[in-house]
């Protein structure tokens, strides 16, 4: 007797169970199928707008896509405990778009061992530019006097001897002081530093910087030398805004003095040196270290400016004053937007 009350409790137990399990899918397939019929009535009043928001979830109208199941009895049918979530929808080519710039990490800032330079500033016009740099420094450091008038061009020349030593450290081809060219670097850093201003002091420290550099140039590193890293950023070496006025320099030439077909042609030399200096200077203030490298509009401008010099360049192999003329606007044009937005350092 005993034993049959026990079975009896368990049958019982066991209709409450399926009764249970009964009553919960019933659940589901009712809320289901009034969800389904409010889609429809909604349809058949309005249009049907299929969108996707800017988190990728896709909306029927106003109402999530993914409370509907495209087949509510199968899923409540089942006994998963579990229901995958619904892939992402991508109903256009602007979505896909959009998903694909959402995924994508944006590029990493210019490194400068990545910079094609002997396409930008071939070696004979670096090597060219570093003599010229040097006779003026020459000139200009003879006496405090002379320095007392000149010490702001010095400084830009300093910054200049700097980064094109740090560009032929870098550099495909090669030059007979590439092995001393990390003192060039910071000789040259160190002269753009110290001509800072008027007075004695000033100048020696100038003058000392000028003998190590016109030392190391010429084949021997000075014994008072210091330690000097073999490689360093560009922007702890070479002040931008030093270059920048390098640059502004170069720009004015080609737009003021190349004013013409014939002074286009008679000068093309001098031309072809101040278009790669602006390719150059333009590529390495966009290597990282360098305030604002990490903005696109501040990259932009710069792409902008390195294309112009390279066009510039360009139009002398195809004698085309035409072309050199359009080359240097958008150079021109590069420097006026860059300096509205960034200021002039």
């Amino acid at each position: 007797m005993l034993l049959f009350r026990n079975i009896q409790s368990r049958l019982r137990l066991s209709d409450l169970r399926q009764m249970r399990q009964a009553a919960i899918v019933a659940s589901a397939i009712l809320i289901a199928a009034i969800c389904q019929i409010a889609v429809a009535q909604s349809r058949a009043k309005e249009t049907v707008n299929v969108h996707v928001d800017e988190k990728g979830r896709k909306f029927v109208n106003k109402i999530p896509y993914d409370v509907f199941f495209d087949d509510p009895l199968g899923v409540v049918g089942s006994n998963k405990n579990t229901i995958a979530a619904p892939a992402e929808v991508v109903n256009s080519k602007e979505d896909k778009v959009n998903a694909t710039t959402a995924s994508t990490p944006s590029s990493p800032p210019a490194k400068g061992g990545g910079i094609p330079w002997q396409e930008l500033i071939p070696i004979d016009e670096l090597q060219g530019e570093v003599k010229t740099v040097r006779n003026s420094l020459s000139k200009h450091m003879a006496n405090q006097g002379s320095y007392n008038s000149n010490f702001k061009e010095i400084a830009v020349d300093g910054a200049e001897i700097a980064a094109l030593a740090g560009i032929l450290q870098e550099h495909a081809e090669s030059l007979t002081w590439k092995d001393k060219a990390q003192y060039v670097r910071d000789f040259g850093a160190q002269l753009n530093q110290s001509a800072v201003g008027l007075g004695k002091d000033n100048f020696d420290k100038t003058r000392s910087a000028f003998q190590k550099l016109t030392s190391t140039l010429d084949g021997s590193i000075p014994p008072d030398a210091g330690n000097v890293p073999s490689t360093r950023p560009f922007n702890e070496a070479a002040s931008r805004k030093a270059l920048m006025k390098r640059i502004e320099k170069a720009k004015n030439f080609l737009k003021q003095d190349v004013n013409s077909e014939t002074k286009f042609k008679s000068l093309s030399d001098q031309i072809r040196r101040e278009a790669a200096l602006i390719s150059a200077f333009g590529s390495v203030i966009t290597t990282s270290g360098y305030e604002y490298t990490s903005d696109d509009d501040y990259q932009n401008h710069a792409r902008t400016l390195i294309d112009g010099g390279k066009e510039a360049a360009s139009a002398l192999q195809d004698e085309s004053y035409d072309r050199f003329k359009q080359a240097v606007d958008k150079v021109n044009k590069s420097c006026t937007d860059c300096h509205a937005s960034y200021g002039n350092g």
